[in-house]
């Protein structure tokens, strides 16, 4: 007969180990917010009801028809999830979730608990692979004992039942198995922390889905800007960009811009890269890549934390010289936009060096605005840079015409721009809700918001400074990205939500390059920050909690890995061969070792290495420490000259000194020896020993000290 057909099921209920086990796989996949709420309603119900019902099922949770018609449910509502045409990784999730609530719902005997613990565990795979919340790790950890505690109680009940004595699986879950399991589950989570420094990193795409959730709506930004999109998300506080200022001086909020895309086609609604082709950036982005040589330095470095973003656009502050990251490939349009090719649905880390330049007033007025000189091979033959920064779609003679009455006057084109820009802010209004034009009109909306009030919110001032611009022959684009930010006083850096998603222009002179205009008035758009409350407080904590983990522990890439054994080596070289000082001369501190356990992932080893440690020397002087009432009962003993032998046992010491004792204290004492072996041998602690203990101090009262030493003699 096999192992597997004479194992018999288990009938006593499942440990609570179990609902605790389901209810962390679950809520793995809950952070992940990709689950239906009828999902997780169905999944709360099964838990709670397994719970309620565990000692007296209903007679439905024993009846294989009923749970065949669950399970046929379950699969109904997976194929009804999988046809709303989303991935198939959150198909998997649902199945996997209303498949373990039914799990947890069958109440027959069982003969293992694999499969409870499978499909728990393939929750929290999935849920690896849709979220990096930093609330995984904790809830991982306490998986893993759940899990192993769930599986060791089955087992004992089952070579308990197998054996004839279902009582025996009782007596061996005693709170030093417990100990034990706890322990093993705490050195795995060790072991995984010293592997997770050592290893290389990979990047996994077997269950994750590049394009869960992506659109405009995901990063408040897109590869092209229609009029009137970014005024839908002006109050979307979902945050976009977090950016560390690492060297430099970060500028302020109303002279903060993160450059994202350079659009130089306008059709009249919307604006486009042409030609939309990208070309790869040579060189490893994980390393290091220069992408601009210039002959001054940069003034600026800063770390930014990017959020899944439709077109995987790249952001930062004003001309990037260097750019180092986890980009596996790094491509560049014609107006040189940064793209992280295929990562458009990846929360991407990255460091980029730049320069901010300023240009004076004057330093412009004795510049020239011309076109950029043509990249060779960037662009079509039949369309020069020239033309791509001088088109204009079909409009009225109208807006021309108030083109040249605005500048009429203006000397240099330097004064040109700035008389159009003041045009906009001064006469226009910002807005969240652009002017309505009726389809049929012969006006375009630019020409309604120019000629109609000029009310409506970035686009329409950027792009009417660029047309405006380009009517009078001064080549000029529309520059997508995020401006202003909010600090995040806790973290330590700033935040950019959708609703900070801005357009603005940029005009092109001869030797300033390209230069920055903001024709949108600011009244509206940058709105001041007022004290924290105690709800943004907490916002702010979250926010500075998740970044710090992704930037120290999930976005540990194979950089970091690198630089963090670099250091770890030079501190330990320094340890072991730096001289010892001189008598007097104080030792310096080691710059190498401080920086090595800077790092979280090396701190977090020595740290569980350290409670490890700490833990198995407790272990070792508790086992070799005497309960308290066992040596108050010797000590009663040595005082009428018994004194138990280093070499001799518990139990023989018990009977020596029952020869000499009188038969009380000797019955006393005996009892007092159990309860000593029992508590420290089979981890169960004594009912009361202080009841023995008296009547052994009692007896030995009673007793003469010279009649006992008689008796030992």
């Amino acid at each position: 007969m096999s192992r597997r057909a004479f194992r018999i099921g288990v009938e006593e209920p499942r440990p609570a180990s179990a609902w605790a086990l389901v209810a962390i796989a679950s809520a793995t996949l809950w952070l992940t917010q990709q689950l239906a709420p009828w999902t997780v309603a169905i999944q709360l119900l099964a838990i709670a009801l397994s719970f309620w019902r565990r000692r007296e099922p209903f007679g439905w949770q024993t009846n294989p028809i009923a749970l065949n018609f669950g399970m046929m449910g379950v699969t109904g509502a997976t194929i009804h999830v999988a046809l709303q045409g989303g991935p198939a990784t959150l198909g998997l999730a649902h199945f996997a979730a209303l498949a373990q609530g039914l799990q947890l719902i069958d109440a027959r005997p069982r003969r293992t608990e694999f499969l409870l613990v499978a499909l728990a565990l393939f929750q929290v795979i999935l849920a690896s692979n849709l979220t990096d919340s930093v609330f995984f790790t904790p809830l991982l950890i306490a998986f893993l004992f759940a899990a192993a505690w769930t599986l060791m109680v089955h087992t004992l009940r089952s070579e308990a039942a197998e054996a004839g004595d279902r009582q025996d699986a009782s007596l061996a879950l005693t709170p030093s198995l417990f100990r034990v399991t706890l322990l093993a589950s705490s050195a795995s989570v060790a072991i995984a922390l010293v592997l997770f420094v050592l290893l290389p990193r990979f990047h996994s795409s077997l269950l994750q889905t590049p394009n869960l959730g992506l659109g405009f709506a995901t990063g408040g930004f897109s590869d092209h800007v229609s009029l009137g999109d970014i005024g839908r998300i002006r109050n979307d506080s979902t945050i976009v960009l977090r950016v560390e200022t690492l060297e430099g001086k970060a500028p302020g909020a109303t002279d903060a811009y993160w450059r994202g895309l350079a659009f130089d086609h306008f059709d009249g609604k919307a604006w486009s890269v042409t030609p939309p082709t990208k070309t790869r950036v040579p060189g490893s982005a994980e390393i290091g890549i220069w992408l601009k040589s210039s002959r001054k330095p940069a003034n600026l470095v800063q770390r930014i934390l990017r959020e899944p973003v439709q077109g995987a656009v790249l952001f930062g502050i004003g001309v990037i010289q260097e750019f180092q990251g986890s980009v596996r490939l790094l491509e560049r349009d014609v107006n040189g936009g940064l793209y992280a090719a295929g990562q458009g649905g990846d929360r991407l880390r990255y460091t980029v060096t730049s320069r901010q330049i300023r240009w004076s007033e004057e330093q412009l007025r004795t510049d020239v605005a011309i076109p950029p000189k043509q990249n060779r091979g960037a662009i079509p033959k039949r369309e020069g840079a020239g033309e791509r920064h001088l088109q204009l779609p079909e409009l009225s003679d109208a807006v021309a015409a108030l083109a040249r009455a605005i500048t009429e006057g203006a000397g240099t084109d330097a004064d040109r721009v700035r008389a159009l820009e003041q045009y906009l802010l001064q006469n226009g209004r910002y807005s969240d809700t652009p002017p309505v034009v009726d389809p049929g009109a012969e006006r375009s909306p630019l020409e309604a918001f120019l000629f109609d009030g000029m009310e409506a919110h970035c686009e329409y001032f950027a792009s009417s400074l660029v047309i405006l611009a380009r009517s009078v022959g001064i080549p000029a684009r529309l520059v997508g990205g995020f401006a202003g930010g909010r600090e995040n006083k806790i973290g330590g850096f700033v935040e950019l939500s959708r609703s900070h998603a801005h357009a603005w222009v940029e005009v092109h002179y001869e030797r300033a390059g390209w230069v920055r205009y903001d024709a949108t008035p600011p009244d509206l758009r940058q709105r001041a920050e007022g004290a924290i409350a105690f709800d943004e407080w907490i916002r702010q904590f979250a926010s500075a909690m998740e970044h710090w983990w992704f930037q120290r522990i999930v976005g540990f890439d194979r950089s970091d890995q690198m630089s963090a054994l670099r250091r770890g080596w030079l501190a330990w070289r320094e340890l072991t061969n730096s001289p010892a000082p001189a008598a007097g001369v104080p030792r310096a501190k080691s710059g190498a070792f401080e920086a090595g356990w800077r790092n979280p992932a090396l701190a977090a080893v020595g740290i569980v290495a350290l409670v490890f440690l700490l833990w198995r020397m407790r272990a070792a002087r508790s086992q070799t420490t005497l309960p308290n009432y066992y040596n108050q009962a010797l000590r009663a003993l040595s005082r009428h000259g018994l004194v138990r032998a280093s070499a001799l046992g518990a139990r023989d010491f018990a009977r020596a000194s029952s020869e000499a004792l009188p038969a009380q204290a000797a019955a006393a004492f005996s009892r007092l020896t159990e309860s000593y072996l029992t508590e420290r041998f089979g981890g169960r602690a004594p009912a009361d020993p202080s009841l023995d203990l008296r009547a052994l101090r009692q007896a030995l009262s009673r007793t003469p000290l010279r009649e006992l030493a008689a008796r030992v003699r």
